[in-house]
Formats: C-alpha cells, structure tokens, sequence
C-alpha cells in the first residue's frame, strides 16, 4: 500500500492513521523489504527539526513513515482538506503491533530505557498479548559519550528482530536510527521515547478528553512540570506561529507522494 506525505515546514508528515500506518508496517515486514526505520513525529520535534536541528530533519525525512502524533498535526491536516490523516501517538501505535503480532512468529526487540523497565515491559507485554520477545538491551550512555553502535547492532541482527523499539529519547533516537538502519538485513526500527513508561503506567496518559482535543501536552506538563515547562515553551509558541504562515499555503504545495 502507498501512503501519501503532506510537508510542514519541508518536514514530512505521513496522511496516515492508526490502522493504515500499522498496515503499513506489516506489509514492509511480510514482503521482505530489508530494513527501515519509523519516526513518531509531534509538534515539538517539527520545531526541533526546523529550527534547531537539521539532522533530525534529514532523519524524519528519510524515514519509512512519519507518524502524525500529536492532535495540533492531523487538525492543521484537515483544516488543509487533507484526508485520511489521525493522530498516531507512539504507544498507540506499538500496542497496535503488540496486538496483531500476538501468538506469531514475528519478533520484537527492545532498544533503551533501563534494565528494569525492560524487564517489565517484556513481562507485561508477554502477558497481555502473547508476543514473540527476541532480545533486549539497556545501553550505557550519557549526553558525552556515544551509543556503542556495532554492539547494538550485532545483538540486533543475531536476534533476526522484524520490530525494534528504540526509546533512547526523542531526537537523538531519530539520528540514531538513520545513522544505523542499514547495516540491519531485515527489520523496522521505530522510535517511541517514552511509551516504555506510558505502557507500564509509570507516566500516565492524558484522559482521552485531553487527547481529543489536542490538550494530552497541558496533561503532561501538571505531570512533570521540571521536565515538560522548559520543552513546550521551547516549541509550540513556534509551531502556531508556524501553522499560521503554512495554512495560507495551497494544498498541492503541501501533499507530496
């Protein structure tokens, strides 16, 4: 199946919902494709990318898919006349796989977070959905030091993983999988962050109401306001001010194949 891109910003956007997106992912699975890597994009990281950082750009850009997380995304989409657009948040979108891979030979593999989340997660997510868990790994990193890639990797490819969810945080996982996906013969890396912890319950997950009308980042701002302040005030004054030059633009500048 095809999916078609709108651009914001030059940024790629997939029109995509939870159910073609996943879709997506099994036919490049099923079909043998090789390898190839998913990014979770939201508002916040299309800022990051534009203005920031044009690395994570060329990232999101190259990627399989460019999940529209985040309401602000798929409402700017349909203001536009764009169709067949939902949000698709990161753990939404990996519970979905969890669930139809369930009780299957295809294999998932976790990339990130600590020992003791993965565990949990492994446990957690053998119980709810019976999936087929062939590897995990807990890398030992800080902002000085690089990930040790080849390791990773070779864990990776001696796994023969088909999903690897890679949550070594938004922004440097998007680098990260772009750097390194091709050195794998088979498989799709995506980047989730923090849905390691949504899932487990550790962080907790915006009422749908707040989901449903774009307010999930106010939700997590009471949460963790040391963490999330510094983060939103850094970016969404930006995307709204982006959004209002992009919404004069026309509809064929914006779609692309």
């Amino acid at each position: 199946m095809e999916i078609t891109n709108f651009y914001f910003k030059g940024i790629k956007i997939c029109c995509c919902d939870i159910n073609n997106s996943v879709q997506y992912a099994f036919d490049f699975i099923k079909g043998d494709k090789g390898s190839g890597y998913i990014c979770v994009t939201d508002s916040g990281n299309l800022v990051n990318a534009f203005k920031r950082n044009p690395d994570l750009k060329k990232a999101i850009n190259n990627s399989l898919m460019s999940l529209p997380d985040g309401r602000p995304l798929s409402v700017f989409a349909q203001l536009k006349g764009i169709r067949n657009i939902g949000r698709v948040a990161g753990p939404d979108f990996m519970i979905e796989i969890f669930r139809r891979s369930g009780g299957t030979d295809i294999k998932h593999f976790f990339l990130g977070d600590t020992e003791e989340i993965l565990e949990r997660m492994c446990a957690k997510a053998i119980s709810e959905y019976s999936i087929n868990i062939c590897g995990t790994y807990s890398p030992e990193f800080n902002l000085a030091k690089d990930f040790s890639d080849e390791l990773i990797i070779d864990k990776i490819k001696a796994a023969d993983a088909d999903f690897i969810w890679v949550a070594l945080g938004g922004g440097k996982q998007e680098v990260w999988m772009m750097n390194n996906y091709k050195k794998l013969n088979k498989g799709i890396m995506t980047g989730v962050g923090a849905a390691f912890r949504f899932y487990l319950g550790d962080i907790k997950r915006a009422p749908l109401f707040f989901q449903k009308i774009g307010m999930e980042w106010f939700f997590r701002l009471i949460q963790q306001p040391g963490k999330m302040a510094g983060r939103y005030f850094k970016t969404l004054p930006y995307f709204v001010f982006y959004s209002a030059g992009e919404i004069f633009k026309s509809k064929s500048k914006l779609i692309k194949s």
